[in-house]
């Protein structure tokens, strides 16, 4: 955490903040303030008001009522220049690069013209403002386009900080990260706070907002429910103040099994991409977790499964009946299906409404002779809708107005409306998703569980593996290194399997020829 104190200059004032879309109340009376040298949390489920908050701080909503001050000085009239000139820094959750640029046009424009280089030292002078951030491994004549989403965030939030701003606003900059670009966010966070540039950051990692930020406001059905210090809260403590109800459990309990317990999946030496060989069963109504370091194959044996990855060798069977992995058609003609990490790239169809996305991989099941029985379809969605406990206005609205909680249940309603769903692969399932969105899809996948659907989640977050998953494996250059049985689930045991595996890893790049190859036969 910074060291801002008390007496510290107010470098952000939002007093009495009100702001109406129509019959929706976004932000009802909320007042904030954050200090020179501060990082102050903002918290709230999904739809809390959040998003528009950070709107009206930085320029790009005008309020209904209340007032902003940036370091002293009103923000008369919503607009992000007059902000910036305020001293408002603003990385977006939705990236505002643009792609078709470079990495250093994109830095030179968003760098004030009176602090711009020379047109021709643009290079070094990016290679030098890349390197200040230990960003050297990022290529300033490459496009940007190119860059990972992850590598795309970080490059937001220097961005952000080339106007030297008195106030940065951070919206959900871990959403697309790795362990590694979560540290280094921050280490650039904690050195801001040490320059006496005030942080607000919004965040659903809940233990991330717990260590590294000073006070935390939090907001519920866009009113505040107290601004309150960081120390002296606890994660079940804001899920009460977010959600309105009493913590009870973060994950809905296991399942019980009883009766039929067959694999309904069973993979033989799979290999493809940078997957293999794999060998794995999973049974009837089993959550089975994959976890290890990023970039260990575990998106490959996904993409296998999915029939996205042609395998190299191998047999998969579900039901005990033979897969054909040359393509995703033949994937899901045997039941398994994807439900993809990047829901706005690959799962969605952001510009069309909720109904198409939920159906369009079933269109056949609500048609007769070419003709679609809208009705049907319809009425089919709302149960769906209303099962997830989807938040939309209409079975027409387009998903991307929908919150990233909503987007992700209206991807995972097409499990429910497809009749042979037999395994499902969940890449990611709750990245960048609110607590109660999190536990609605928890207990919508778990309910699949209950119906004999085999489950293969994949994801970052230990602790949501041990709380989840029925067993855990942990891959490592596309094998399996270890599984973690039910009774051995952790979030400390999953942590060691993976730390300890790179250890080893580590410690063979130190030896000798003869000595590694000693110790690989032992470690493999």
């Amino acid at each position: 955490m910074s060291s801002a104190k008390p007496q510290s200059e107010i470098v952000l004032s939002l007093q009495g903040i009100s702001k109406q879309y129509g019959a929706v109340q976004a932000l009802n009376n909320v007042s904030l303030e954050c200090r020179a040298g501060e990082v102050h949390a903002v918290v709230g489920e999904n739809g809390s008001g959040k998003s528009t908050l950070l709107g009206v701080a930085s320029g790009f909503v005008d309020q209904d009522q209340g007032t902003v001050h940036i370091g002293g000085q009103p923000l008369t009239h919503d607009s992000p220049a007059l902000a910036r000139s305020l001293g408002v820094g603003m990385a977006y959750q939705e990236v505002s690069l643009v792609l078709s640029l470079s990495v250093k046009e994109n830095l030179y424009l968003a760098t004030p013209k009176s602090q711009r280089p020379a047109y021709g030292r643009m290079k070094d002078w990016a290679i030098d403002i890349l390197a200040r951030y230990e960003l050297d491994d990022l290529f300033a004549d490459a496009p940007t386009g190119w860059l990972t989403l992850g590598e795309r965030q970080l490059l937001e939030v220097v961005k952000a900080l080339l106007s030297d701003p008195k106030v940065l606003l951070l919206d959900e900059p871990t959403t697309a990260l790795g362990p590694n670009q979560v540290d280094w966010l921050h280490r650039t966070i904690l050195e801001c706070a040490t320059r006496n540039i005030g942080v607000i950051y919004v965040s659903h990692r809940l233990p991330e907002v717990l260590s590294v930020t000073d006070r935390v406001t939090v907001l519920r059905d866009g009113q505040s429910q107290g601004t309150h210090e960081a120390a002296g809260m606890s994660e079940p403590q804001l899920v009460e103040l977010m959600t309105g109800r009493p913590f009870d459990a973060t994950f809905p309990p296991r399942l019980t099994h009883s009766g039929d317990e067959s694999d309904v999946l069973i993979i033989n030496d799979l290999q493809g991409g940078l997957c293999g060989p794999i060998s794995l069963n999973v049974a009837r109504g089993e959550i089975v977790g994959i976890a290890g370091v990023a970039g260990n194959g575990q998106g490959d044996f996904f993409g296998c499964l999915a029939g996205r990855i042609p395998p190299k060798r191998g047999i998969v069977l579900c039901e005990g009946e033979h897969v054909d992995l040359t393509s995703p058609i033949g994937a899901l003609r045997s039941g398994i299906m994807l439900l993809a990490g990047d829901r706005k790239g690959e799962a969605l169809f952001t510009v069309l409404g909720v109904r198409s996305n939920a159906t369009i991989q079933v269109l056949g099941r609500f048609s007769r002779m070419g003709w679609l029985n809208r009705q049907l379809e319809r009425e089919s969605v709302a149960k769906v809708v209303e099962r997830l406990k989807v938040r939309t206005p209409s079975l027409e609205q387009p998903v991307q107005f929908l919150s990233g909680g909503n987007q992700q249940k209206v991807a995972l309603g097409r499990t429910f409306l497809r009749e042979n769903v037999k395994v499902i692969l969940a890449d990611e399932p709750t990245q960048g998703v609110d607590v109660r969105s999190r536990f609605d899809i928890y207990e919508a996948l778990r309910s699949k569980a209950a119906e004999g659907t085999a489950i293969l989640v994949k994801s970052s977050d230990p602790i949501e593996l041990a709380g989840f998953c029925d067993r855990v494996i942990v891959m490592s250059r596309g094998q399996i290194i270890k599984e973690i049985p039910k009774a051995d689930l952790s979030e400390r045991n999953i942590i060691e399997a993976i730390v300890g595996d790179v250890n080893k890893r580590s410690k063979l790049l130190s030896m000798s020829i003869a000595e590694q190859a000693e110790a690989k036969s032992q470690l493999d």
